[in-house]
């Protein structure tokens, strides 16, 4: 690349570190996601199924296009400036998404004290509704029926162009973290109304900020691959379309079983 700043032996080691670390710290969530997550979630459980499922968001196609933001900005600048650029961007992510738990948990304690809404009795519907929408999409992404998610392809608005590169990349993060809030991730709702139920704001925060760190941990290990001069969206890019189909088929199954257990506790 063209102008890029050359990264020392040392700072190379210290990024192959990171690097092998943060896929470890992903590669355990994921697992935990498809194999460990199947029983009752209580309390601090919530913030591993949080994590958890922050995780698989990266592979839907309304939060994929942040991997084509996050790499081209840490990309020829070398490791100290790569690595701030990504933190800047992924904090930006991370705060407009924890905004959200903030907002369920006050909607929440609003809405459940003011009219007497039973939590049960709404979780299980959106268990229900959740599963709905999820399967649909995925028979969508199949090519089965015409449905297809938005995504945002356009160019950020210039204020944030015109400014300088950490400030810039924080407000990238800042602008584009909404993507991928209405995506249909049978967890988002479940998350949502937990908080909602507890009517805690810092919990609500809280709970959500670990969901938005997860989302972007797999962007900062592209990012660092793209320091060391992987670049991974090549092989994402080549790879796409496969990933989507596969992210299709694993979404039916999760889509199923959440439907039928909305559907059977409602009518229990």
């Amino acid at each position: 690349m063209a102008g890029a700043v050359p990264v020392s032996d040392k700072a190379r080691h210290w990024i192959i570190a990171l690097v092998f670390g943060l896929a470890a710290v992903i590669g355990m969530g994921l697992v935990w996601a498809f194999f460990g997550s199947s029983g009752q979630v209580e309390g601090m459980g919530w913030y591993l199924f949080s994590y958890a499922m922050g995780l698989t968001m990266i592979v839907l196609p309304c939060t994929f296009p942040l991997a084509f933001v996050i790499v081209p900005l840490s990309m020829g600048k070398g490791p100290v400036k790569g690595l701030g650029m990504a933190l800047a961007f992924g904090a930006g992510v991370a705060i407009t998404l924890s905004m959200y738990g903030i907002l369920a948990a006050i909607i929440g304690k609003t809405f459940i004290t003011s009219f007497g809404v039973q939590v049960e009795g709404m979780k299980n519907w959106l268990y229900f509704i959740a599963g709905i929408i999820a399967y649909l999409f995925a028979l969508g992404e199949l090519g089965l029926i015409k449905l297809r998610m938005p995504t945002y392809s356009g160019a950020a608005p210039k204020i944030i162009q015109e400014k300088k590169d950490y400030v810039k990349a924080l407000m990238l993060g800042l602008f584009l973290g909404n993507i991928g809030i209405g995506c249909p991730h049978p967890a988002t709702p479940l998350i949502f109304l937990e908080i909602a139920r507890s009517g805690n704001i810092f919990y609500g925060w809280s709970l959500f900020f670990v969901h938005a760190v997860a989302r972007v941990l797999p962007l900062l290990l592209l990012a660092l691959l793209g320091i060391l001069g992987v670049n991974g969206l090549s092989w994402l890019s080549a790879h796409r379309e496969k990933v989507e189909k596969a992210t299709a088929w694993m979404m039916i199954f999760f889509s199923g079983f959440i439907l039928v257990l909305g559907f059977f506790t409602i009518g229990g």
